[in-house]
């Protein structure tokens, strides 16, 4: 009898022992723990380490989205929310900060004014609920515009999967691609949707992010048939049934695409210069 109550001790330890040193692996996006990268009161930059639950305990607002679902072709999703700008109370900016950028697990990198994040109210999502399909990249944090708020229908506003919050200086960001487009305002256009719509995923010059092509080395935008590629492999590829669920296609029209595609000729022939 002794026997037998001892081998079961031995059974349960060893069931406990397992249980307790294989905890259950996360995916990318769901290790709830992220970066903010700011600059010290000696102006110098550093990086703090931020959990899901610390970042919650300003406050959770579990919220519906309508500009989400309408970007997503989805309905009825659920989110649970902290408001960006409980979050933006925290910081002292010594160096002139007026942006967020938003680096993220799958190489995209989003970026948001101070100004916008308070205009619009804007929230961090820390966890997401969904009726539908969800995509690979579709995790905490995600950028969400809450109901009521009238932001532009803009790629800028769905960054998700963001592992980093760095606050930056928005002209010095964009400095080098406004500078490109000059004075012209077909490429000055371009440049504007270009960076509220693609940057995100096709960096130029040190700016966006690495997801997608790089746009210059996949065409040549002097070329007229490699100009009408690129509009063909963006309606194949961004239109609202992609696996990815990425539809680009309905914050860039085919004109709007045509003056993305002017300042990236500009920008071809300033680097060929």
């Amino acid at each position: 009898m002794k026997q037998i109550v001892y081998g079961l001790l031995v059974m349960l330890v060893a069931i406990g022992i397992s249980s307790c040193s294989a905890p259950e692996k996360l995916g990318v996006g769901e290790q709830r723990v992220f970066r903010i990268t700011h600059a010290d009161s000696t102006g110098r930059m550093f990086s703090e380490i931020w959990t899901g639950p610390r970042l919650e305990s300003f406050g959770v607002l579990e919220i519906s989205s309508e500009y989400f679902d309408r970007a997503m072709h989805t309905s009825d999703s659920r989110f649970s929310t902290v408001r960006f700008s409980r979050l933006l109370e925290k910081f002292q900016l010594k160096r002139g900060e007026d942006a967020v950028l938003l680096n993220c697990f799958d190489d995209y990198q989003g970026i948001l004014s101070l100004h916008d994040i308070n205009r619009y109210d804007l929230r961090l999502a820390t966890n997401i609920k969904l009726t539908s399909y969800r995509p690979d990249w579709l995790n905490p944090l995600l950028i969400i515009v809450p109901n009521g708020k009238q932001a532009p229908f803009q790629e800028r506003f769905l960054t998700a999967n963001i592992r980093e919050l760095k606050f930056v200086r928005l002209n010095d960001y964009y400095a080098p691609l406004q500078k490109i487009a000059g004075h012209s305002p077909e490429a000055r256009e371009g440049l504007e949707v270009f960076k509220n719509n693609c940057l995100f995923c096709h960096s130029l010059k040190g700016r966006g992010g690495n997801k997608g092509v790089r746009l210059l080395e996949a065409y040549n935008f002097s070329n007229e048939s490699d100009r009408r590629r690129m509009l063909i492999d963006f309606k194949n590829s961004h239109h609202k049934d992609n696996s990815e669920k990425q539809d680009i296609e309905q914050f860039v029209t085919e004109e709007k695409l045509e003056r993305v595609i002017d300042f990236l000729k500009k920008f071809e022939k300033q680097v060929e210069g």
